[in-house]
């Protein structure tokens, strides 16, 4: 009786392992075969984009470059096969790979994108690929909660911290009072809680919460302007104080800045306008070299005031400047009445302030 009992155990694994190997076999594929499927639909995306950004740089009539712009590969498209790879709770190195295509190829909202990475991912490292995304480069709105979730539930710190820069970076990208609020919330939670975290080549959260808590604070319209000094092109130490009891527009601008050129028509208009009035232009160049900016005054008529800061300084650092041209329009007072305001808007604001100002 022994003898038989010992003959089945021995029979049942011997079966057991062959069964086992064709499973793993069958993982193997199944793994493979996804990972061919994902890096197909990104290829099929990158393909599909630069046929269309080919196509509308060769675009010259206006059906043309219609044409062209329907080439860009749409969402509706995309979306179903990312669905696919997601389907049934995946939470492997695919799935998570399709979630960030989802999130930064297709720049999508969408329910499912969303309810995966909530359920799935944030209590994961896996997430890390898109807190640092949406801390570095934005996120929608849609990703709160998820955010939220990380920042309360997930166990890394770093992980942490990244959302809390995000949902502040969330906040700070709206317009109102309320908004200003829960971003200043967020940051001084940064500054708190995570300031020692780093965040790649811009330093660490705190360095970047520094800045935008300094704009929160100091830099919002009805505040009085915060001092503000530099050097003009002749290197002597200038500052917004001297400009006290005028109307001033601060345009924090480079030579190599698109828009900015386009203002200076208009601003060598405004400047002619109000030569009379308690009125001043500052133009604080952030270009890398003094020596490109006066280049470039040499052949564009920009007859106002200028000073030169250069890419790091510390008033481009401390104001938080982020884009360019960035305009801060001050009145008589030293309010901050204006930001980035720019064309008739700016013109009309300033002969309004100039009213105020008699």
């Amino acid at each position: 009786m022994m003898r038989l009992r010992l003959a089945a155990t021995i029979a049942a694994l011997v079966a057991a392992v062959p069964f086992g190997m064709a499973q793993d076999q069958n993982d193997q594929t199944r793994a493979k075969e996804r990972q061919s499927q994902l890096d197909a639909v990104i290829q099929d995306f990158v393909k599909a984009r630069k046929e269309a950004y080919a196509a509308m740089r060769q675009a010259k009539t206006a059906d043309e470059k219609s044409a062209a712009e329907a080439k860009l590969p749409k969402e509706a498209d995309f979306l179903p096969r990312v669905h696919k790879l997601i389907a049934g709770g995946a939470t492997d190195d695919v799935a998570a790979e399709a979630l960030a295509f989802a999130l930064f190829g297709l720049r999508t909202e969408d329910e499912k994108v969303f309810d995966a990475l909530s359920k799935h991912f944030v209590k994961t490292d896996k997430i890390g690929r898109f807190v640092f995304q949406m801390a570095m480069g934005g996120a929608p709105d849609r990703a709160k909660p998820v955010l939220v979730t990380v920042l309360e539930q997930n166990p890394s710190q770093e992980l942490k911290g990244l959302a809390c820069y995000a949902l502040g970076a969330i906040a700070f990208g709206k317009e109102g009072e309320k908004a200003a609020k829960e971003a200043e919330a967020y940051f001084a939670r940064v500054e708190k809680d995570f300031a020692d975290v780093k965040a790649g080549r811009k330093g660490t959260l705190g360095e970047m919460a520094k800045g935008s808590l300094f704009e929160l604070r100091n830099l919002q319209v009805g505040m009085k302007a915060p001092a503000a000094e530099s050097k003009n092109l002749k290197g002597e130490k200038v500052s917004l104080a001297d400009y006290a009891g005028k109307v001033v527009i601060l345009d924090i601008w480079a030579t190599w800045c698109g828009p900015c050129k386009a203002m200076i028509p208009h601003e060598r208009e405004m400047v002619a306008k109000f030569k009379e009035k308690p009125f001043a232009l500052v133009s604080i160049s952030v270009d890398e070299d003094k020596k490109e900016l006066e280049e470039f005054l040499e052949k564009e008529s920009m007859p106002w005031v200028h000073w030169w800061e250069g890419a790091e300084a510390p008033l481009v650092k401390q104001w938080n400047v982020r884009f360019f041209p960035t305009i801060y329009v001050i009145d008589g007072k030293g309010v901050i009445r204006h930001k980035n305001i720019r064309g008739d808007e700016l013109e009309k604001a300033v002969e309004k302030l100039l009213t105020e100002t008699k």
